[in-house]
């Protein structure tokens, strides 16, 4: 006689849902307490599913057939077995089998959800002071701390009894929950755990594997069918996801870098929960289960389920039983390939291997950027050393992004340096500290072999684009061309102004640069001028700021300036820097000496820091009386103020509405496209001025020392950009062969016009603004001393008379009469209210046909004529 207690267990012991699965390749559908599917029996042919079987009781039952019973009776009528039979069949997987099932339906309670949350807290804490589960996970070859970490493994040794407060509810949810059998004790006792969760991050479900070899039961869950994921943010992360047959399994791959893993629980442990996880995202999948019979068949089974939701699946075929041994005597490599043979197209591969692999390198104005995997360093600042290798390196995911990075300026030829910021970098991108260190040793290795003057790569140019850039730069006209090219862009009149500008952009190429300085009223158009030319400029060739503080220039890269224009919207803008900027334009350079803390020593150290021009500086100012120190290193330029202009500008604006705008907005994008190119194409060649002897300039003044040096530079840079109209010559100097192009007369005369007028005002000690400002106020005196037969220095009169006679603001008139009434060309009286001020003219017209401000240049008639009397003719 059968003993009824194994009768019972059998009953209790074998899930029915899963074993009806097993042998018949039904698949359920969750319908209220139990689950649905079409009645497996041969000889009903169910089209609507009508056969149910309920967990909870552990019965089915078909409403086709009217058949139903317990797993004894399934057995009699699908397989023909007597009761006896069936018993055999299932005594010996009852008592070895790993999967329980369900003894309640109910899902669990918010507070159980949280005291289950708990318990997997507290099972965390004890893997990592009871080393028995890692000692067993590093047995199995899982050695990556992250990785565990990332799974969340906990290890139950049975010391939570020992916290648990004496509290029968607790206790009483503890053995609901599966957490203590019904005597109090651990069920998980000796196994290391892992936590399933569901889609909100919600602890559902554990799992355990038990590492006492002496158990019988090695694989634990709680009661119930399966519920939760592990790893489930590879669904998140990727279309493309790996399966396998366990937890153990999954994370041995998590361990040899294969991410995009996550575990089925046993052959028949693919559940709704994945089914809903990879219906949202997933396109791939490879099936990564066991090589014996029942992994075949499970992989073929769910191959099936995941075809009906239109996912691809794959099946990678292992050569030994399951994937934590394959590992054990292969490499990442190895698996690579048998994803490549389940799928060619496969592009999965180990985050170990490609943790290694340079993915960017980017040369940039002042370094360079690396990459390697998902980690980036932007590097700059090189500055060697015959024992120092200093550079500023800034360690992101992403260095052009607005993400978390590490920034600091280390040498990386002090190991301890390259320590200290490896530990930094290793905690903002989750990597182990050692693969950065190795990283450290590459970006050494490449600033070792940068080029300090190699630029980044530019852009390239169309044929077209080229042919067009020196058909301008051959061009006999090419100066009407320029200024063609910006009233086309929408930048009226200012003729001088403009080539000024262009030129002075220009001479960012030449040793001995120009800088300029553009006065005006506010909404003048001086910020026109500057931006229309910088547009024109190659985007690698200047650096345009609206404000620049007291020391930022001091910490710019050594060569960042170099040959380079250097745009500052306001003079207001410069602030501190003013001094630096002044020096960097008279001895090419700025240095700075400060005190820091070593991060490699923590001592404290003095390092300089050096910049290095020529730079060419573009400043705007609305300011009347500029410091004298910072103006006279500039060429000065004053807008056109006049009703005549702004009648113009209104014209233009106008224009750019119709139909004729809308052509010459489109010309304007290939006037800057040839101007770039044209930029770029011009050479870095030497100027030879062979007229020197026969040139004057003003000397009545200290100014003219620095006025001079400007006038010259003019020269020399309008013979540069006619480079390619100069026939290229060379001189062999200590055995070097020097290039250079030579300055023609024609050179001299473009910069004679435009000294005269430019560099004619630096000899008025008035700006022209204040100037335009005195000869306004001496003609209205004189019409009003006229009228009333009075003399001039009897005519007073307020700044309101001033205002309505010139139509100025009142700010204005009281920015550039104080320069007046510094200067002594206007006296202060006071009005007869005693509040009002009133004025005297000071001034009788002295200068005012401009001959005292003019240069008196030596002209082409005049040098050909002393070089004729001197024989000195040229070819």
């Amino acid at each position: 006689m059968i003993d009824p207690s194994r009768i019972e267990h059998i009953k209790t012991g074998v899930d029915l849902k899963t074993y009806i699965e097993q042998v018949t390749g039904s698949t359920f559908k969750k319908n209220g307490k139990g689950y649905v599917c079409r009645c497996p029996f041969p000889d009903h042919e169910d089209k609507t599913p009508s056969f149910i079987v309920t967990p909870q009781e552990n019965l089915f039952n078909c409403f086709g057939c009217n058949r139903g019973g317990d797993i004894f009776e399934f057995d009699k009528l699908y397989f023909n077995l007597d009761f006896t039979a069936s018993v055999k069949k299932h005594d010996s997987s009852a008592k070895k089998t790993a999967v329980k099932r369900k003894i309640s339906k109910e899902t669990l309670t918010v507070k159980e959800q949280k005291l289950l949350g708990r318990v997997v807290s507290y099972y965390q804490h004890t893997f990592t002071e009871d080393m028995s589960g890692l000692d067993y996970l590093k047995s199995r070859g899982i050695t990556d701390n992250q990785s565990i970490k990332d799974f969340a493994a906990g290890f139950v040794n049975g010391s939570l009894l020992n916290i648990l407060p004496e509290d029968d509810k607790i206790i009483r949810s503890l053995k609901k929950i599966g957490i203590l059998n019904s005597k109090g004790k651990e069920i998980f006792l000796n196994c290391v755990v892992f936590p399933l969760y569901d889609p909100n991050g919600v602890a559902v479900s554990l799992y355990g594997r038990n590492i006492d070899k002496n158990c019988k039961i090695s694989h634990l869950y709680l009661p119930g069918s399966r519920c939760g994921l592990v790893n489930r943010q590879a669904a998140k992360r990727s279309q493309t996801i790996i399966l396998a047959e366990s937890i153990i399994d999954a994370l041995t791959l998590y361990d040899q870098g294969f991410k995009n893993v996550m575990p089925i629980y046993g052959t028949n442990g693919f559940t709704d929960d994945h089914i809903f996880y990879f219906n949202r995202k997933i396109k791939e999948v490879y099936l990564v289960f066991d090589a014996d019979d029942a992994g075949k068949r499970a992989s073929m089974t769910v191959k099936q389920q995941l075809k009906e939701k239109d996912i691809k699946a794959f099946i990678v075929d292992l050569p030994i039983k399951d994937v934590n041994l394959f590992f054990n005597s292969h490499t990442p490599q190895e698996f690579e390939l048998l994803l490549k043979k389940a799928n060619p197209k496969s592009l999965e591969q180990s985050d170990k291997l490609s943790a290694h692999k340079k993915t960017l390198y980017k040369k940039t104005d002042h370094g360079f950027i690396v990459g390697y995997a998902d980690r980036q360093y932007q590097i700059k600042g090189i500055q060697r050393g015959d024992t120092q290798l200093k550079v500023t390196i800034k360690a992101s995911i992403d260095v052009q992004g607005s993400v978390p990075f590490e920034l600091s300026t280390i040498d990386l030829y002090s190991s301890r340096s390259r320590i200290w910021f490896a530990k930094l970098c290793a905690d903002l991108f989750k990597a182990e500290e050692s693969l950065i260190r190795e990283d450290m040793g590459k970006v050494l290795i490449h600033c070792e072999n940068f080029n300090q003057k190699e630029q980044p790569d530019k852009p390239k140019a169309t044929q077209k684009e080229i042919n067009l850039a020196m058909k301008f730069l051959k061009s006999p006209d090419m100066t009407q061309e320029l200024l063609s090219d910006l009233v086309t862009m929408g930048v009226v009149g200012e003729e001088i102004n403009k080539l000024v500008c262009y030129l002075s952009a220009t001479s960012r190429k030449l040793v001995k640069p120009i800088s300029v300085l553009i006065q005006s009223r506010s909404s003048a158009g001086k910020s026109t001028i500057q931006n229309a030319i910088l547009s024109l400029m190659p985007e690698e060739d200047y650096e345009q700021y609206t404000r620049v503080t007291d020391q930022s220039l001091f910490y710019k890269e050594e060569d960042s300036l170099v040959h380079k224009i250097l745009a500052i919207e306001e003079d207001v803008g410069m602030g501190g820097a003013a001094y630096s900027i002044r020096n960097i334009q008279s001895s090419g350079k700025i240095t700075v000496a400060t005190t820091g803390k070593d991060p490699g020593t923590g001592k404290m150290k003095t390092e300089d820091y050096t910049v290095k021009g020529p730079v060419v500086v573009m400043l705007t100012t609305t300011s009347a009386d500029l410091d004298q120190e910072t103006a006279s290193r500039f060429l000065f330029l004053s807008i056109d103020e006049s009703s005549k202009m702004t009648a113009a500008i209104h014209k233009k604006q106008r224009e750019a509405r119709s139909l004729k705008g809308l052509a010459q907005k489109k010309k304007t994008e290939h006037i800057i496209k040839k101007h770039k190119t044209a930029q770029r194409l011009l050479k870095s060649i030497a100027v030879v001025n062979n007229f020197t002897k026969y040139l004057t300039y003003p000397s009545r003044s200290i100014i003219t020392r620095r006025d001079h040096e400007k006038y010259l530079g003019l020269i020399d840079v309008i013979t540069f950009l006619h480079q390619y109209q100069r026939k290229p010559k060379t001189m062999d100097i200590d055995g070097e062969v020097v290039k250079y192009i030579e300055v023609t007369l024609d050179d001299i005369e473009k910069a004679n016009k435009i000294a005269n007028e430019v560099l004619g005002q630096s000899l008025d000690e008035l700006a022209r603004p204040s100037r335009t400002l005195l000869n306004s106020i001496h003609k209205m005196v004189k019409d009003t001393a006229k009228k009333n037969s009075i003399p001039s220095e009897e005519v007073y009169f307020t700044r309101r008379q001033i205002r309505e006679e010139m139509n100025w603001s009142d700010w204005q008139i009281k920015t550039h009469i104080k320069q007046l009434e510094e200067l002594e060309y206007l006296c202060v009286r006071m009005g007869s209210r005693g509040k009002e001020y009133a004025y005297a003219l000071n001034y009788n017209g002295q200068g005012e046909d401009n001959d005292r401000f003019f240069l008196n240049l030596t002209s082409i008639e005049e040098i050909k004529e002393r070089m004729n009397k001197e024989g000195d003719l040229p070819n």
